[in-house]
């Protein structure tokens, strides 16, 4: 039996919290507002982590004119500032998640017994990271976008032979996604190329776009993760994220979705 919840939906905050606690708390508990309302779906709140001082390259650690790097650095937050996060997400409700961007980040994962482990769609094919990740025992959550057929059916072989509990996203990786490019019809193709395996959704369309969802339900995705942010006069949010009242309004499209439905078992 799966660990991984049904009618999951993933809240990414990425590095949305930008590097200030305080700010990250109160975006988790709006949005905590929000899910309280669909006490039909589970949720989980997702962070990301990553070992800035062996991820990036000891020559490049001072490159603020390299856009990641820069991002990176300003947003750092310490294992503690961490553990706040994660308490917060936890007396809110959600379930516990991270990607880890490199094999040290999984010693924290572990050591804040995280619900579940997310694997970035760039990470796809770090045979390293897939093997930390799997030596966790927790279920991974993966995202394919970018990798061809012949590695997605690599990392499900790599994931069943090691008695991995998992799930695969069909996921676009341009940021907002255009609609012409989001090509819905992989869920099919997925769910008929992996029977057995569980099909989800990792979407980054426009954040006042509340159709996608439907559609991605009607083809039989039951495990969505999208990016959430909080646009305050000090943080502004980028154009892929949503708002705490966009993604109500992204919920109540998959509950109408869900309820036109049914039940296709």
């Amino acid at each position: 039996m799966s660990l991984i919840p049904k009618n999951l939906f993933v809240f990414e905050m990425a590095n949305n919290h930008m590097g200030d606690v305080a700010h990250g708390i109160e975006l988790i508990r709006a949005f905590g507002a929000v899910v309280k309302k669909f006490p039909q779906f589970n949720f989980a709140f997702k962070l990301q982590y990553r070992d800035l001082d062996t991820f990036i390259h000891p020559d490049l650690q001072s490159r603020m004119d390299i856009k990641y790097i820069k991002r990176f650095s300003e947003t750092r937050l310490t294992q503690d500032q961490f553990n706040e996060l994660i308490d917060e997400i936890k007396r809110n409700g959600f379930y516990t998640m991270s990607t880890s961007f490199d094999e040290n980040s999984f010693s924290l994962i572990e050591k804040q017994n995280l619900d579940l482990v997310k694997i970035a769609s760039c990470s796809f094919t770090d045979w390293p990271v897939l093997e930390r990740a799997a030596k966790t025992g927790k279920p991974i959550i993966a995202s394919t976008a970018g990798a061809s057929l012949e590695e997605i059916d690599q990392v499900i072989s790599f994931f069943q032979h090691r008695d991995v509990d998992f799930a695969i996203l069909h996921c676009v990786g341009e940021y907002p996604t255009a609609d012409e490019k989001m090509h819905l019809s992989q869920i099919d193709f997925l769910k008929n190329r992996y029977p057995g395996v569980r099909i989800g959704f990792s979407t980054h369309e426009n954040p006042n776009n509340f159709d996608l969802v439907k559609m991605a339900i009607a083809k039989g995705a039951d495990l969505f993760e999208k990016h959430v942010g909080l646009n305050t006069a000090q943080y502004p949010i980028n154009a892929y994220s949503v708002t705490p009242e966009q993604a109500e309004m992204w919920l109540e499209s998959a509950t109408y979705a869900k309820l036109v439905c049914g039940v296709g078992e």
